[in-house]
This record gives C-alpha cells, sequence and structure tokens, in this order.
C-alpha cells in the first residue's frame, strides 16, 4: 500500500454544492458537520477524474466518452484484456453490470471489483480573507495545521491562539501588517476584514509554512497568518463567496418572476489538503489542473494540484 499527499488550490470560485438550503444561501457549499469547514468530498475528486481519464481514453483511441464508460458497466462489453478499460476498472472500479459480475469473479481470484486507488475527502488547509494591507491574508488556524502534520504523519502540535490574536513566522516582509506606532514601534496589527488581531511572531508556523510555501509561491507565503480556531470558524463561516443569480425571460427581456436565486462559492486562493491510497502499484496521477464541481461553462471551479513531498 502506498499514500501520496496532494495541495489543491482554487483558482477561480469553486461550488460543490450541498443541495437546497435553508438559510439565506439558496445553494450552499458542502461543509464537515462537525467543524463548519468547506471541505471537498473523495466522490467529487475521484468523479472529476474518471471523467478526465475517460476522455483521455476515448481521444486516443477516436471514440466517444459515452462508449469507453459502457465498457464498464456493461459485462458484454467489458473486456478484461483491454489494456485501457483494464486500467481504468482497476483505478476508478467498475459499475453496473460489470460490477455485479465482478463480485463473483473477485471472490473467485480472477476480476478486478472496486477501485484500487482510495481518494479522501480534502479538507481546507488556507482560506483567504480581506485584509486592509496588502489585499488579502492566507488565514490557518491551530487546528487545521495539527490536522494537516496529523495527515503527513509529522510529530508537530501547534498550540492554541487566543481569540483576537494572531501568529506569523517573520513580521520583517509580511505583506498584511500594520505598525502600531502608538503604543510601540515592534508591535503589529492586522484588520481582517473588520476585525483587528494582535500580532507576534512564532518559529511554530515554520515547518507548516515551508510545506505549504512551496505550492502557494514565496509571495502568496508572505500573507499566511494563523488566528484562534473560533476566529478561523467564523471567517469560513461568513466569508465565502455568494452571488446572485436571476434567469432572463428570452421574450421580455426582464427576469422571470420568482426566477432569482443565490448561490455559494469557496472563494480563489484556498488551498485543501488531500490522499490518494494505491492499494496497488498502478500509473496514475492526478493532471495539474482540472475542474471540479459546477458551474464550468461560466469559468467556476478550475483548481490546481501538487503532489507534497515530505
Amino acid at each position: 500500500m502506498r499514500k501520496e499527499h496532494y495541495l489543491l488550490k482554487v483558482l477561480t470560485p469553486l461550488h460543490i454544492g450541498a443541495g437546497q438550503g435553508l438559510g439565506h444561501v439558496d445553494l450552499p457549499i458542502v461543509r464537515e458537520a462537525h467543524t463548519n469547514f468547506p471541505y471537498i468530498p473523495g466522490t467529487s475528486l475521484k468523479g472529476a477524474l474518471r471523467n478526465i481519464e475517460i476522455n483521455q481514453v476515448a481521444r486516443a483511441r477516436g471514440e466517444k466518452p459515452s462508449q469507453v464508460e459502457e465498457k464498464l458497466k456493461d459485462k458484454d462489453k467489458f473486456d478484461p484484456k483491454d489494456r485501457d478499460i483494464l486500467r481504468l476498472a482497476k483505478i476508478f472500479g467498475t459499475a453496473g453490470e460489470v460490477a455485479e459480475q465482478d463480485n463473483k469473479a473477485v471472490e473467485e481470484g480472477k476480476e478486478v471489483g472496486a477501485g484500487k486507488v482510495l481518494f479522501s475527502d480534502a479538507f481546507i488547509v488556507l482560506f483567504p480573507v480581506k485584509s486592509a494591507k496588502g489585499v488579502f491574508s492566507l488565514t490557518t488556524c491551530p487546528y487545521v495545521m495539527n490536522r494537516f502534520f496529523e495527515l503527513l504523519g509529522i510529530d508537530q502540535r501547534v498550540k492554541d491562539v487566543p481569540e483576537g490574536k494572531a501568529k506569523v513566522l517573520n513580521t520583517n516582509g509580511h505583506k498584511n501588517l500594520i505598525k502600531d506606532n502608538i503604543k510601540d514601534n515592534n508591535k503589529y496589527k492586522l484588520l481582517l476584514e473588520e476585525f483587528v488581531f494582535e500580532v507576534e511572531e512564532s518559529e511554530e508556523l515554520k515547518k507548516f509554512v515551508e510545506l505549504v510555501g512551496n505550492f502557494v509561491g514565496e509571495e502568496k507565503k508572505q500573507r499566511i497568518v494563523c488566528v484562534s480556531d473560533t476566529d478561523f470558524m467564523d471567517f469560513v463561516s461568513n466569508y465565502t463567496e455568494v452571488r446572485t443569480h436571476i434567469k432572463i425571460n428570452l421574450d421580455t427581456g426582464t427576469a422571470d418572476r420568482g426566477a432569482l436565486w443565490t448561490e455559494e462559492y469557496v472563494p480563489a486562493e484556498s488551498v485543501f489538503a488531500f490522499s490518494l491510497v494505491f492499494l496497488e502499484e498502478l500509473d496514475f496521477t492526478p493532471p495539474t489542473t482540472f475542474h471540479l464541481g459546477g458551474d464550468i461553462t461560466t469559468g467556476k471551479g478550475f483548481v490546481k494540484v501538487q503532489r507534497l513531498e515530505v
């Protein structure tokens, strides 16, 4: 068994829906039940990557994607000697009639069965928040950082941060800090949305900033800020992107009655972490950039991924 860990950056606003909402947002994003943090379900990652792989095979063979998919579903068309189809079946598993057929075949040790690559959910690592200086900060919190270290098997823990406080690795060169000239020239403050934070340096952030900074880049690395778990929960709960949509009547050129709705998005610059677990040695690597979620025709949901080397 082999594990690979990845970071995923949201390039354009991302909507993976939770269905019809009961609050002020009609179409909210999916959130973890225990934290209310945005996340990306493993099913969404697997589905998007499966679709990409099927399309690549279809183009190479001069077939339609639906024809390739049919060979993974129809027991009369599934051919385990077809290397392309067998590879797809091993990575993502089979479906439909083929899956039913495989259950018996697997018991006899002859066939593919469930996919041999496991896709984890992707949890939030960095969340962008508007800053009075430097446009935006990339916020995180001790809970998220400790979760990240646990995922990577790093024996390090970050202590709690008091509410109203913020930690940075280095105040020198940080993009978002404001010098507190009134009280002390060596003190800094941070203004995120309408909240003011007192800032202090902390070496606890060094390993985290090194790992994540290699992905987001040197300039973005200077925006990373650690706030308290409570403050972070407030940011991810209340400062996502919400857009209002309408449907225009083609005859009148005005909005249809009742055709007004709001949709929630994870903002661009957000960063998530996820893992792939390989039960067999397979030739599979996620593409560097691809599309997740809805609204692809309006440019939403494009993401970038990079494997983490620890």
